[in-house]
Order: C-alpha cells, then sequence, then structure tokens
C-alpha cells in the first residue's frame, strides 16, 4: 500500500486521530488537500497566512492537511516545524510525516508542493511550488465541484 504514517501537531478533531495513517483522513468522505512544507521554508512560510485564510472559509468542504517533511529536506526540524505554525497563529489540522515515504511516493521536488484529493483518494491536481491565497482558492473550489 502506499499510505504513510502521521503524527498530528494540531486538528486531531477534525482529521480522527492524532496518530494515524493518511487514508484514514479520508474516512470522512471529503475531498482532502496535502501541503507539503517545514518550518524553514520561505516560500512554505509565504503561502501559509493564504491556506488558513481559504481553510476559514470552506473548512466544512474540505479537509486540509499540512504535512511537515522538515526533517527529510534538509529544512529544518519538527521544532522549527512547530515554531513557524505557532508564529503564523496557523490552526488549520498540521501533522509530521514519520518518514521520508510520502516526498517519494507524491514526486516532492519542490518545496512546497500542494497535492488535491478527491473523497475516492485519488489525485485531482498537483501543484509545484507557492500557490497564492486566490489561486488556492480557485483550486480548491474546483476540488469541492469535482467531489460532489
Amino acid at each position: 500500500s502506499n499510505d504513510f504514517e502521521i503524527t498530528v501537531y494540531a486538528g486531531g478533531e477534525v482529521l480522527g486521530g492524532t496518530e494515524l495513517s493518511f487514508s484514514e483522513v479520508f474516512d470522512q468522505g471529503k475531498p482532502v488537500v496535502l501541503n507539503f512544507w517545514a518550518g524553514l521554508c520561505p516560500p512554505c512560510r509565504a503561502e501559509m497566512p493564504g491556506f488558513q485564510a481559504v481553510y476559514d472559509q470552506y473548512q466544512g468542504d474540505f479537509i486540509l492537511l499540512g504535512l511537515d517533511v522538515g526533517p527529510f529536506m534538509n529544512l529544518g526540524s519538527n521544532r522549527d516545524a512547530m515554531d513557524l505554525l505557532r508564529e503564523l497563529n496557523i490552526t488549520y489540522p498540521t501533522a509530521r510525516a514519520e518518514s521520508r515515504g510520502p516526498v517519494v511516493q507524491y514526486g516532492v521536488l519542490a518545496m512546497p508542493t500542494t497535492v488535491f484529493f478527491t473523497p475516492d483518494q485519488k489525485v485531482f491536481r498537483a501543484w509545484q511550488g507557492l500557490l497564492d491565497q486566490q489561486r488556492m482558492s480557485s483550486l480548491v473550489q474546483q476540488l469541492i465541484s469535482a467531489s460532489a
């Protein structure tokens, strides 16, 4: 299986637990947006407030999961990641990857990378690099429509 384990920083009540496999995030039948980020990644930092705004707007309709892969990309420790979440007041669900598996599986070469999934766990869209708030909002709307 291509599943992978995550340990949740925040948002466990949304995700359905604090230690879980990525596939379990789909148990609620919602589309999922998986954002690969790291604590010492300037473009990740730059896009996160916009992601927060989009999440606040559509949070009932999709699940956003920010996945810290810093240690596997040489872009900071899990502690750096948690410090960044606190600094930016990020409240959407975030977790750390327990292995580099998802980085390999989704071909994460650029950071950040964001993968959009329909509720049946199929990849709808993958975006390499920074997503500004307007484009993120547009892609989330497209994903929600495609998932209806």
